[in-house]
């Protein structure tokens, strides 16, 4: 289906220069968003005992971890070396590292170089298991320095590793900013179940062009309801101009360990995993078909066209929000999504 597959997209996290934001059709307009993945440093060992006076974690400490991450990740991700990206990162972040990775070897440019600066932190109190930063992105030959939110988390081989990760539009630099030096609360638990289960299931319809009924949840934003879904929308017109058609399904939601509470609401990661469905149109061929340059067959490493009676394209979506008290007008700040396999049935 000719290059469609919607895929790439993002602002993505620091690190690996990816590309735009929805779609793959969106590619052009959403070039400005520049995409990363990867970010990293050499692994700071959690068991290292902390300054003394200090009350246990603390922002100092949160610093070197993300001073460490900056150093290895960012090297790793120039090289491409996804093996030592795994030591720094892991899903969702890592799944769109990867990705990016593939990307910037099809085209055949390397990644650049990052740093985080100015960082702000939100760490929960005693000894955490997670916490939130948000910097400024300094890129090796790069004029644009875009502000970067992400959640480290403690994995349980005692080493720190970024999990999550978005690029925020210039609309949201003050909410992000706002996190710093207020307590992170950890456990998932910052939002009460049925909160989690609209906001969740709105974000999902929104991203696709349509709406649970409770429109009022999430604000309109350019972002979800321009970029991405209107990048959806493309998509599904390009499928049809070769007797195609898409469904996208939700198979699951899944929220951050961390989140913070700031003057204007709560900030956290969801994460949502989609499965993207192809199929012949009515009347159409009797085989649907992805070439090489799909981004989606690139983002999963796939080097051949992929055809059969389905294709299958799980993904997974990273989006940041901020969620008011009483959850009506939920803002979207950032927001990332690629492909994770790509399977003919």
């Amino acid at each position: 289906m000719e290059d469609e597959m919607l895929g790439r997209r993002s602002v993505r996290s620091p690190r690996t220069l990816a590309a735009p934001v929805p779609a793959m059709p969106f590619a052009a307009a959403a070039a400005a968003l520049l995409m990363l993945t990867g970010c990293g440093g050499e692994p700071v060992d959690a068991a290292t005992p902390a300054p003394e006076g200090s009350a246990g974690f603390g922002r100092d400490r949160a610093a070197l971890v993300l001073t460490a991450f900056d150093q290895a990740d960012s090297a790793a991700s120039v090289a491409g070396d996804i093996e030592t990206l795994r030591t720094q990162e892991v899903p969702p972040s890592l799944d769109l590292s990867v990705a990016a990775v593939r990307r910037a070897a099809y085209n055949q440019q390397a990644q650049p170089s990052f740093q985080h600066i100015n960082p702000a932190f939100a760490v929960p109190p005693g000894d955490p298991a997670c916490f939130l930063v948000t910097a400024t992105l300094k890129l090796a030959g790069s004029e644009l320095a875009p502000t970067d939110v992400s959640q480290f988390v403690l994995g349980t081989d005692g080493q720190w590793k970024l999990s999550h990760n978005v690029q925020v539009t210039q609309p949201a630099l003050v909410a992000a900013r706002s996190i710093d030096g207020r307590p992170a609360t950890e456990g998932g638990t910052a939002l009460d179940e049925t909160s989690r289960r609209a906001l969740a299931a709105e974000v999902f319809a929104r991203s696709i062009g349509s709406t649970t009924g409770n429109r009022s949840l999430i604000a309109s934003s350019p972002l979800l309801d321009g970029q991405f879904a209107g990048g959806w929308e493309v998509y599904g017109q390009q499928l049809a101009g070769v007797g195609a058609e898409v469904r996208r399904t939700l198979d699951r939601a899944e929220w951050s360990d961390c989140a913070v509470t700031t003057p204007t609401g709560t900030l956290t990661f969801l994460t949502v995993h989609a499965t993207d469905t192809l199929r012949p149109a009515p009347g159409g061929p009797a085989t649907v078909r992805m070439v090489p340059q799909s981004p989606d067959l690139i983002a999963t490493g796939h080097r051949t066209a992929v055809s059969g009676k389905s294709i299958r394209v799980n993904r997974v979506e990273t989006f940041l929000l901020l969620v008011p008290e009483q959850t009506t007008g939920t803002s979207v700040l950032g927001l990332n999504d690629t492909a994770l396999t790509v399977t003919a049935g």
